[in-house]
């Protein structure tokens, strides 16, 4: 669906009709109880050009998780379909890179050239580029999304202008126009620090408007594929998400680290209805996340 605006929930409540404001009414009343277990929630942003289906619940219980933040949102309408502890502040680990990401494809075009310098030095998680090797931009952010590549993070932020503590200043001045309360980054791939977080809440908007790019879009859904360099290097590439495959699952991304747990935003769509999950601090987020999206697809109904 082309996004032609973007306006909240509460502006569109406004202008529908009295019916509409019973079926809403109805499904408000019905919304998980952890739901207002939370201090004051940002309102989600929903993208629509014609009156959208409206989610309403059966009252099912969710599924148990040992996931210490939950946020689950209707795409069409901003919904929040679910939420456990969506604001508290938590280290998000490799979900750092859909922003580091989203700021790339702000300034970098497709066929930009980038050169492979310190990232190649990375560690953990990487695609294996190796030292002085050319790649175009959009063949970084392959590396950087799909096989969870910090040397592509570290790549992406040292060929921007002012170099790497630029592109970190320019994430996070990105959050703020994104209006995002619990967000804060130091780096640009997921390494652990006391002053680099977000919140389940906060990781959904930045999903949501990464999603909003084709670019991004195609790359999350990929499970496999081989890049090759401009010097001639190849890269073969897997996901690290091991759900995509699966009918309705189309992405998003992966992060593990110690202290983070492990992490994971989904985009996924049954039966056209399309919604985010985003998952942290779990034992278990595969599992946990096709429980979460199990119970949602079988709650919710679409009137």
């Amino acid at each position: 669906m082309k996004i032609i605006s973007m306006i909240n929930y509460r502006q569109f409540r406004l202008t529908v009709t009295s019916l509409m404001l019973v079926i809403i009414a109805t499904f408000t009343a019905s919304i998980p109880l952890t739901i207002f277990q939370t201090d004051k929630m940002p309102e989600v942003k929903a993208a629509f050009t014609t009156l959208p289906l409206m989610p309403v619940s059966h009252l099912y219980p969710p599924p148990v998780t040992t996931a210490k933040s939950v946020f689950i949102v209707d795409v069409n309408t901003g919904i929040v379909l679910y939420a456990k502890n969506p604001t508290e502040k938590l280290q998000p680990a490799s979900l750092t890179k859909i922003m580091t990401a989203i700021v790339a494809m702000d300034y970098y075009n497709e066929d930009s050239v980038l050169n492979v310098t310190n990232g190649a030095q990375a560690e953990g998680s990487t695609a294996d580029l190796r030292a002085n090797d050319q790649l175009l931009a959009n063949d970084m952010l392959y590396a950087l999304l799909i096989p969870s590549g910090n040397d592509a993070a570290v790549a992406l932020a040292e060929n921007y202008p002012g170099g790497y503590y630029a592109f970190v200043a320019k994430m996070n001045q990105k959050a703020r126009q994104l209006g995002l309360l619990n967000t804060h980054f130091t780096n640009v791939s997921g390494v652990e620090g006391p002053n680099h977080y977000t919140s389940a809440y906060d990781i959904t908007e930045i999903a949501l408007n990464a999603l909003q790019r084709n670019i991004f879009k195609n790359i999350v859904a990929t499970k496999k594929i081989t890049l090759k360099s401009l010097k001639g290097h190849v890269y073969p590439l897997e996901s690290t998400n091991i759900l995509l495959g699966q009918p309705g699952i189309l992405g998003v991304k992966t992060g593990w680290t110690p202290l983070a747990g492990e992490c994971l935003v989904t985009y996924a769509d049954k039966y056209d209805h399309p919604i985010i999950s985003s998952v942290l601090g779990s034992d278990d987020r595969f599992g946990e996340t096709e429980k979460l999206l199990d119970w949602v697809y079988t709650n919710y109904s679409w009137l």
